[in-house]
């Protein structure tokens, strides 16, 4: 299975379209958020940054030691029957008690199965209105989570769930094939639990709906602040463990009034959120579902990931991808007011292209930064941004600080180059079964290294300018690829770009270029391009490592470029 994103934009062009033209009371949003028609505020007076620290300019949200599967039952009981999950593809449907009392049969079939708390729990799946009744209702049974990539190989797989210790597999019965090969991989795997016709030698997801749930116990003793809610598995080498402290206390510094537009649900009115983001990321976990259910909104799923038979199926960014998509009809986000962007950077001229193209007034761009470390969120832009290109400033309780240690490691002012700090209830609780990993990213403090080159203005927002690995080094001078990237992308004849630094033996790194060229664009040479870069950069950040032409620029599920994959493929090449 593999990423296919355009295919996921035609179906989620279908419907917008649908929702734009339909809804009565409600509203849908890509990405986050769906309100009532809203006046836009501006930018919150940031404090005074005291040692150049920067403090959220919102107010202090409300904390809580209640564990996620408490809080979704609360909003079951406050809106029994609103719609909670929707499948935007084949219209079945949760509401919140529905989701309340499934949840609660799910652990109470894997109480009587023999599962105890503690045990592992892996999801493989796309998004579909089932995933959060097996999230929550694992985690009911005291079952840390560990979300897997559907798009991995068998092999990726069984290799996140030895190292940490799963028992049991959920998925969808298309699957069911893969799963086996996990299984026979990952020896701790005692069961595969499948959506869909019965497998042999699978247990049935229906099956398992059809428990009396009496054996699910609401009293469990799970402590919100040491437990494990959710394992992420993004890095290999690294688990990181987010406690149901740590995750909820990110929905509600989200829901702080001021930093977004999220709406309560009331008798008359339902936020609507299409469920493009994966619920395998701590991103979708926590600015879909954890953030939509405290709010009684109702998640559209769209299956992110498909089987495809094409190698080369890839393309641009979901913003990209809006900004330009035919498909997708303008009238249609006339009652969408936010558009929350993040986990890669988006571009200015990425932001204006899409800010003209869907040309509604009440619409306001927010892009936010965070990690899985955080829960993930950290920063995000306010209401009504003005400032295209950065990412904001703290959210409710985080805090926020740049060091470059080459100069001292006291926090830097304004404008000043280095790396980027964040803290804040939302950091993890660390890495499975890895403390020194854990002590060399979280300081005594509890402050945590990014590993992000930021700056930030007078009025506290940050710009991510790039990850500190990855600066190219030329004769002593830091130059950002993200930058070289940006001028290259604003090429007429430029699909996307990345740029990597090879070794040279006088400069020590020079830029190298790998550019995807737009369709019917194949006569544009390596020299137009250059020459177009080099007159508007200065003279060490010219790529003089050469412009190499690729039919894609491979990228994780996140969208992020994967700089490494160049600079490996290039010294390999440089050995034949």
């Amino acid at each position: 299975m593999s990423l296919h994103l355009r295919s996921t934009l035609n179906k989620a062009a279908l419907l917008v379209n649908r929702i734009g033209s339909s809804i009565n009371g409600q509203k849908a949003t890509l990405g986050g958020q769906a309100a009532p028609a809203f006046k836009l505020q501006p930018t919150p007076d940031v404090s005074k940054f005291e040692n150049n620290i920067v403090t959220s300019p919102y107010g202090d949200c409300e904390l809580h030691d209640m564990t996620m599967v408490q809080k979704v039952f609360e909003s079951a009981s406050r809106w029994p029957n609103k719609i909670a999950m929707e499948c935007g593809i084949t219209g079945r449907k949760y509401s919140y008690e529905m989701m309340r009392q499934l949840i609660r049969r799910f652990g109470s079939a894997l109480t009587r199965m023999g599962y105890k708390k503690g045990e592992v729990f892996a999801i493989i799946s796309p998004n579909i209105p089932e995933f959060p009744i097996v999230l929550y209702g694992a985690s009911g049974a005291g079952m840390p989570v560990s979300l897997v990539n559907p798009t991995f190989t068998a092999e990726e797989m069984a290799r996140q769930l030895t190292v940490v210790g799963a028992t049991v597999i959920f998925g969808v019965a298309p699957m069911a094939e893969t799963f086996k090969q996990v299984a026979r991989l990952c020896p701790t795997i005692r069961n595969v639990i499948l959506l869909g016709p019965p497998q042999e030698g699978a247990v049935s997801f229906q099956q398992m709906a059809q428990d009396s749930g009496d054996l699910f116990n609401e009293n469990l003793d799970i402590n919100a602040k040491e437990d494990v809610f959710f394992a992420s598995s993004f890095q290999w080498n690294f688990r990181v463990m987010l406690t149901h402290f740590n995750m909820s206390s990110n929905a509600m510094q989200f829901l702080q009034p001021g930093g977004t537009n999220h709406q309560i649900a009331t008798t008359n009115y339902q936020d609507t959120y299409i469920c493009l983001l994966p619920f395998f990321h701590t991103y979708g976990v926590t600015l879909l579902m954890n953030t939509g259910f405290q709010t009684g909104a109702k998640l559209v799923t769209l299956p992110q990931f498909e089987v495809q038979t094409d190698s080369d199926a890839r393309c641009s960014s979901t913003s990209n991808s809006l900004a330009q998509h035919p498909a997708l009809k303008v009238e249609s986000f006339s009652q969408t007011h936010t558009i929350f962007c993040g986990a890669a950077p988006m571009s200015v001229q990425t932001s204006v292209k899409l800010i003209e193209r869907l040309n509604n007034p009440n619409l306001s761009l927010q892009e936010g930064y965070g990690l899985s470390e955080t829960s993930p969120g950290v920063l995000m832009a306010p209401l009504g941004n003005t400032r295209l290109g950065s990412c904001g400033a703290p959210i409710s309780r985080s805090k926020a600080k740049v060091i470059n240690h080459e100069i001292s490691d006291q926090a830097l002012g304004p404008y000043q180059h280095g790396e980027l700090y964040v803290s804040g209830p939302q950091v993890m609780k660390g890495y499975l079964n890895n403390p020194k990993a854990t002590n060399e990213i979280i300081d005594e403090d509890g402050w945590v290294r990014t590993g992000d080159v930021a700056y930030y203005d007078d009025d506290g927002n940050f710009y991510i300018v790039d990850r500190l690995k990855e600066l190219i080094k030329v004769k002593g001078l830091q130059v950002a690829p993200a930058e070289l990237e940006d001028i290259l992308n604003s090429h007429p004849a430029v699909a996307e770009a990345a740029v990597i630094g090879i070794p040279d033996v006088q400069a020590g790194e020079l830029p190298r270029a790998y550019v995807v060229r737009k369709p019917g664009m194949a006569s544009v040479s390596d020299a137009e391009i250059q020459a177009f870069v080099d007159s508007k950069v200065s003279s060490h950040k010219q790529i003089k490592g050469g412009i190499e032409f690729r039919s894609a620029i491979p990228k994780n599920n996140m969208g992020k470029i994967l700089r490494r994959e160049l600079r490996v493929e290039y010294a390999n090449n440089q050995q034949q």
